[in-house]
């Protein structure tokens, strides 16, 4: 049996109850789901982001307001490379997109309000890429959570306890996935902490901040932190700050075991994530890495050159990437990615951050 063809007709409104209709061209659009194709793409007339007829697929973008793209292709398979993308929604977020969708009376963002004549059915899942109202609350603004825990042995099965006679304060970190920025993050303490505690905790989360692709210095990883002034990585930002000024040198091979839950070495503990992180949560900047040395991505098998573990202030522009520490190549492997609250409590330097 062949796909049941859906065919949706799209309404403009003068009015905010979707009574009075508007007047003009493309007062109604036609989109008319396209059989035994891809179900997401649509054959729509002259009207919204379109002049005459148009063979559109609906995809997912960040930054793009309601999170939905609308592609152009020359064919009405909606393959290969489209010949144009636009925001569909760009005033709505994604849970108003979805209402939309579902056949509320929506504002077109024009001074006008648009409604289908039945729910659209088939769309794609852009809940990451969409934006958040502020009334949304703090919840929905995430997309996803990962605990990083402190452990006391190599195999991870010690959880490390905070105490008064602790060399640190800290146990557990929140890190948070924004939705609607990719990724963009917070890193929040979690720590648990003996009901009786007194002492006063330094406060070592990292609010708004973005992973980035780069390379200014050909050493590290290739992936650099920006800092944001505003929610979801807006607003006013820091310059990119390089791999060596906040972070140890590390090895491309073990932060991806780091990424992957699996349990690493720092300092004298070592940490572990509750579960794998999606690969879409973290960029991929391995093409940035430094293609040589002991910063370079892979397990490798490198001697002894002599080099000593850096001891000075966090800051000082010291090219480290040669550095081999007591404990093995993990320690160097996941130090860049363990971020102030961490660095901090190590003693490595509280001007980090």
């Amino acid at each position: 049996m062949g796909q049941e063809v859906i065919n949706l007709v799209l309404f403009r409104y003068t009015d905010a109850a979707c009574k009075v209709l508007d007047t003009g061209e493309g007062v109604q659009q036609s989109w008319l789901q396209l059989p035994l194709t891809n179900s997401i793409c649509y054959d729509v007339n002259v009207g919204m982001h379109c002049q005459f007829r148009c063979n559109v697929k609906l995809t997912c973008e960040y930054a793009t307001g309601s999170g939905i793209m609308l592609e152009e292709y020359g064919d009405t398979t909606c393959s290969g490379s489209p010949t144009s993308s636009v925001a569909l929604a760009r005033h709505l977020t994604w849970l108003g997109a979805v209402s939309w969708f579902q056949g509320a009376c929506t504002p077109d963002g024009n001074g006008m309000y648009m409604k289908f004549n039945k729910p659209v059915t088939s769309y794609p899942d852009c809940k990451a890429q969409g934006a958040v109202d502020v009334g949304e609350g703090a919840d929905v603004a995430y997309e996803a959570r990962y605990f990083l825990q402190f452990y006391s042995d190599a195999s991870c099965t010690s959880e490390f306890q905070v105490n008064e006679f602790s060399s640190f304060q800290y146990n557990r970190f929140q890190w948070r996935v924004y939705r609607g920025s990719q990724h963009c993050l917070d890193y929040v303490d979690a720590s648990t902490r003996p009901s009786n505690w007194t002492a006063a905790v330094i406060n070592p989360n990292v609010m708004n901040f973005k992973l980035m692709c780069g390379n200014m210095d050909g050493l590290g990883n290739g992936i650099l932190v920006r800092r944001h002034n505003g929610n979801i990585c807006s607003g006013t930002s820091a310059d990119a700050e390089y791999w060596r000024d906040v972070f140890y040198p590390m090895n491309l091979y073990l932060v991806q075991d780091f990424f992957n839950g699996e349990c690493v070495e720092w300092g004298s503990m070592f940490v572990k994530f509750d579960k794998p992180w999606n690969t879409m949560h973290y960029p991929d900047c391995s093409q940035f890495a430094c293609k040589s040395g002991y910063c370079s991505g892979g397990r490798l098998q490198q001697p002894y050159t002599g080099a000593t573990p850096y001891m000075g202030e966090i800051r000082t522009p010291v090219a480290r990437a040669q550095v081999l520490p007591s404990h093995g190549l993990h320690q160097a492997a996941v130090g860049w990615w363990i971020f102030i609250g961490i660095v901090v409590h190590l003693g490595l330097g509280a001007a980090a951050w």
